[in-house]
Order: structure tokens, then sequence, then C-alpha cells
């Protein structure tokens, strides 16, 4: 092969690459432009994604000074003037403040706005930036500040009752209840709330029918006030070990000579008294058609189960009201799971305390009326007595049943 071939075969090699390396060269460029592009539209040229003409604060103010008080009431779960009644409170004793920016900062109603839309629909944290037109970041950063700012409310309103308790009215305006629970200051049971728990520590959340929840013991008095609240515990715990362990840490406490009702669930021991196991009250029905108790016993279990219903009632008015404690739970840590349910027994006692007319209870009322009646026989598996409260029980059943057969022969006597 001569040399002049060899010439040209290194020519049209070095033109190849060079074409290549041209090729190449445009393509890197064409990306280049692109990544540039894209950083651009991205960082500096951006498209608003909440980016309706109406915020929060503009919304909270048409809602409280333009609107019809039903639509404060659907939203806010509260009236007007409780709710400014509430921002006043968390101005005065806690750290919730407006925000820096003016124009621009979350204002107390709005972060109260922004809280109770959240808890009494159960939504998510994007549901409510929508609705608001706010960050992710500043939804839950405002979430956070009212939860604390209740945490301080649920000090204030939320006391269990002392030795000096007056009477209350709907024991000691009605002959069904007065004197037989004259030293009875309220009622108690515990209730399930669902609970976000991570995949590892799920065991012992889980309840009897399979859920995960925490187990709450409530303690209320029969205008439907709470006066003790204890969050926490597993859903597979026992009521009475919930109840227990608020003794044991001097958390909860009853006044000497006072007690409480509760269900066959607790055992039948100071401070508690409860009903007779395995003993049928009246239904529903048979209270329809005019059939009477047939013993003490019977008559025993009918007014203390119409008495302690009030606990059964304020656990529905308050998940009637905040949707987030009947619903599948957001996934919160669990500490503020817990402290969710402070919060919101206080705000359901601020409501409460301030408030006429509760909707809620109304509909909860109808709801139970409407719902088929249980069996009426009191068969739980709790056995733990003292011959005390036996002693006291029997005494009260006695004068009770004695009182009734008088009433019924006066009647007869007309």
């Amino acid at each position: 092969m001569d040399r002049t071939m060899i010439q040209k075969r290194s020519q049209k090699r070095r033109a190849f690459w060079r074409q290549r390396l041209l090729q190449n060269l445009r393509n890197t460029q064409h990306l280049a432009a692109i990544a540039v592009s894209y950083h651009i539209a991205q960082y500096y040229i951006k498209t608003p994604r909440l980016s309706s003409i109406i915020h929060g604060g503009d919304r909270i103010h048409e809602m409280l000074y333009f609107n019809h008080p039903d639509r404060v009431l659907h939203a806010l779960r509260m009236t007007k003037p409780t709710f400014l009644m509430l921002k006043e409170f968390c101005e005065e004793h806690t750290a919730l403040r407006n925000g820096r920016l003016p124009g621009k900062g979350v204002s107390i109603e709005e972060k109260l706005a922004m809280f109770l839309y959240n808890v009494s629909n159960g939504v998510s944290n994007r549901a409510t930036q929508e609705h608001f037109q706010r960050s992710g970041h500043t939804v839950s950063r405002c979430f956070h500040q009212v939860l604390d700012a209740l945490l301080i409310l649920h000090k204030q309103v939320v006391k269990l009752p002392g030795a000096t308790q007056p009477l209350d009215p709907r024991i000691a305006d009605d002959e069904k209840y007065f004197p037989y629970f004259q030293d009875c200051i309220g009622a108690l049971d515990g209730t399930h709330v669902d609970a976000f728990i991570q995949s590892e520590a799920q065991p012992p959340y889980r309840n009897r029918k399979g859920d995960l929840t925490q187990n709450v013991l409530g303690v209320c008095t029969f205008d439907l006030q709470f006066s003790f609240v204890y969050a926490g515990w597993e859903g597979s715990a026992h009521d009475t070990r919930v109840l227990d362990d608020a003794f044991l840490r001097g958390e909860f406490s009853v006044p000497p000579g006072k007690y409480y009702l509760g269900d066959a669930g607790y055992p039948n021991k100071a401070p508690c008294l409860m009903p007779y196991r395995g003993v049928r009250y009246h239904l529903r029905e048979q209270a329809l058609a005019s059939q009477r108790p047939s013993n003490s016993k019977e008559l025993f279990n009918l007014r203390h189960s119409s008495l302690r219903n009030a606990v059964e009632r304020i656990f529905g008015v308050l998940k009637r009201r905040f949707q987030c404690l009947a619903s599948k739970p957001q996934e919160f840590s669990f500490q503020t799971q817990v402290k969710l349910v402070y919060a919101l027994t206080a705000l359901h006692n601020f409501i409460r305390s301030h408030e006429v007319i509760d909707p809620f209870e109304q509909e909860e009322r109808a709801m139970a009326q409407a719902q088929p009646p249980d069996s009426g026989v009191q068969s739980d598996v709790v056995n733990e007595v003292t011959p005390q409260m036996e002693t006291f029980r029997d005494r009260i059943a006695g004068q009770m049943w004695t009182d009734y057969q008088q009433i019924l022969a006066q009647r007869r006597a007309r």
C-alpha cells in the first residue's frame, strides 16, 4: 500500500472523528440549554400552586362578619361569640399570636379556623392547604401552635369536682334519682379512638375488634362536661387497668364519700358504683309498653343506666363534633394524637360552657333513639367487688324499690 493511500485514509478518519466530536458538542449544548431552561422555570419563573384570590384570612373575615350564623357553626363547630371568646383566651393565656408580616402573616382567627377545619372534618394537611391557600409547612406549624394553646385551655376547663361540689340538678330535681344517688358526682367509662401506629409497635394497640386504637378514660358530669380525661393507653388495655393507672399516678382522685357511676366493665368497689351483673333492665320497647321492673335489682339497673348514659352521650357528641376522632387517623406521632384528645375535650367543655343549645347533642340524642336497643343485660367479665359497695348498692336498691312500690300504690288508689 503506497504512501498516498495511507494519507487519504488518515484524513478520512480524522474527518469522521471531528464530525462525531462536533455532533456530541451540539448534543451537550442542547441538553445544557434544556437543563438551564428547566432550572429557570422551576426556580425563577414559578407558577403559583396556591393561586386563589381568596386566602384563609379573607375567608375567615368573610365568614365571621358577612355570612349566616349557621355557616359559622358548621365550619367552626361553635357560634361566632364563642369563637371570639376562644380567640381572646388564647391571646391572654397562651403563646398563640398573629403572624409578624402585616397583610401576609397568619392571624389568630385563621390559625384557629385551620385547626378547627382539620379536626372537625378529619381532613389531611393537603386538603387544609387547598381550603386556606396556605403552604403545608404553614398549616402544620399553625396546627401545633393551636394544639399547644388548647392544652393550656384543658387545664382551665377540665377539672375534677371538689368535696363541696353542689348536687347536680339532674339528680336533685328528679325523684327517680334523689335521694338515692345524692353522693354521685358523675359517670365514667372508656372509649376507643383510632390511632396511627408504626407497624413494629402495633400489637399492643389492637383492641378486641382488631382495630388500632388508644383507650381513653373519660369522666363527666351529668350536664355533659368532662371533669377528667386520661388518654394514651394501648387499645388492648382493659378499662379497669386504665382507671387503676390513673389512681396510681395520682392523676385521678375522688372526694371522700363521693362516687361515680360505671358499667359492668369495672369492679364494684369504691369509688365506682356498678349495676347488678346478669340482671335485665328495661328496654325501650318495654318502657313504651308500660312494663315495669319486677324487682329491686331491675329497678336499680334501669335508673343507674339512664343516669350513667351521660358518659356514652358525651363521647358521642365529642366524636360527632370532631370527626377526626371517629375517622381514619392522620399520620401524626402518637404523642400528638394523645395531645389531640386532651385539646378536643377542652374545646368541648369550652363550647358547652358558653352555649345554651348544642346541636351536636341533639343529633346524638336523635341517633341514639333511632338505634336498636341493646340486650339489656349487664354481663361483662369483671367480678371484683368489695362487701362495702355491695352493701351500699343493696341499700340503695332496697330503698328505691320500697319508694317505688309506695308510688305505685298511691297511683292505684286514685
